[in-house]
């Protein structure tokens, strides 16, 4: 979590992204593509929520350095006549899927299928999106996007789920029926939303569309790291 490592979002983000930027000023690059989170919305107000909606106060160090590094972006877009694409994603699943909540309960149900943790109280809303879908709709804003100086996109389905939805498909993939043992709270850890749910709209107009529903996208997701037991070695 990044309470535990709050250098790590600043270096891996922010940092990172001006590092980008200034490469881009040495060489004479004028465009980029940058993927940020729905997390900077923080505590959303409207729902689903739009690419204009007002920015509450952050409550992740992981989406203030995302927020950070896009107001490097739009700085240095109106300072040296470059051009970016800011992608706000929900969570990405799908094959190469190396972190996050299906990787962590099938890596728990594995050791002990009898009983699960869950943070939270199960009950958090989330949105999620398959990596296929994900990459078609960068590639459709890139192609055919506007001569704003920036512009930003909204990436996600019109759909979310609850924690306790997902854990009913994982379940039934893997034909468990574990105790499910909640730590409590609205939230799993500091800096969690429990609601997020992204307005599409945007995106969409360029026609784009998703092809995988959430459930879908959970499921093929358990299913690739079972057939890529790898995955599960590498991230030990």
């Amino acid at each position: 979590f990044g309470t535990y490592h709050p250098s790590r979002d600043l270096e891996q983000n922010t940092i990172a992204t001006f590092n980008v930027l200034e490469a881009m000023r040495a060489n004479g690059i004028k465009r980029i593509a940058f993927s940020s989170t729905g997390s900077v919305y923080g505590e959303a107000k409207v729902f689903p929520t739009p690419e204009d909606a007002p920015f509450p106060v952050q409550t992740s160090l992981y989406g203030a350095s995302k927020l950070a590094g896009e107001s490097l972006i739009s700085a240095y877009c109106e300072g040296f006549g470059f051009q970016g694409t800011i992608f706000r994603f929900v969570s990405i699943l799908g094959p190469r899927y190396s972190h996050g909540h299906v990787f962590d309960f099938y890596k728990k149900l594995l050791v002990d299928p009898s009983k699960l943790p869950v943070l939270g109280n199960g009950k958090q809303r989330k949105s999620y999106l398959h990596v296929s879908d994900c990459v078609a709709a960068m590639m459709k804003a890139v192609a055919n996007g506007t001569d704003k100086t920036v512009n930003i996109y909204n990436l996600g389905t019109d759909e979310y789920c609850q924690v306790t939805d997902s854990i009913s498909w994982i379940t039934q993939e893997l034909k468990v029926s574990p105790t499910l043992e909640f730590t409590g709270g609205e939230r799993g850890w500091i800096g969690d939303n429990p609601f997020i749910f992204l307005s599409a709209e945007k995106i969409k107009s360029l026609g784009w569309k998703a092809n995988h529903t959430i459930e879908a996208s959970v499921r093929h997701t358990l299913r690739w790291l079972v057939e890529n037991p790898w995955m599960l070695e590498l991230r030990q």
